[in-house]
């Protein structure tokens, strides 16, 4: 598995197609739901194994100059619990630390939650519930 950042077209159609699939289809959600205004000016990297072909996607941006946001963190169904996750958020928190941040925060779906505390995040709180139906948990990890 590599950990690449989407470059191309192509690569970019196939990174929001997955993040879509995963994240806004099964609760009917229609295709560009998945991207909002910071696309642009955050850094996306996506897990692949075969050329280009994105098995996981994430994304982080800066909320402010000492805290960054893990986003959009999608996995295939059948690659889930062999390290995919995990690669993104590393390679992501990497990230945040180059660009001087001392904090990733993130909000995290119930069922993701044990996820993000086996990497070292702690919930700080409620966060917003997606689509009326999903409750999350604000997330926060300190950057040594």
């Amino acid at each position: 598995m590599q950990i690449l950042t989407p470059e191309t077209p192509e690569d970019f159609m196939h990174y929001y197609e997955l993040r879509w699939r995963i994240l806004r289809q099964p609760w009917g959600q229609p295709l560009g739901s998945e991207r909002d205004a910071l696309e642009t000016q955050s850094w996306h990297r996506m897990a692949c194994v075969e050329e280009r072909i994105p098995v996981g996607v994430a994304r982080l941006h800066l909320n402010n100059p000492e805290q960054a946001q893990l986003r959009y963190m999608a996995v295939e169904c059948d690659r889930q619990r062999q390290g995919v996750g995990v690669a993104l958020a590393l390679e992501l928190e990497k990230v945040a630390r180059l660009l001087g941040a001392s904090e990733v925060m993130l909000h995290a779906r119930k069922d993701s939650i044990g996820f993000y505390e086996y990497l070292g995040y702690q919930i700080t709180g409620p966060a917003r519930t997606l689509f009326g139906t999903i409750p999350h948990s604000e997330m926060r990890k300190p950057l040594r």
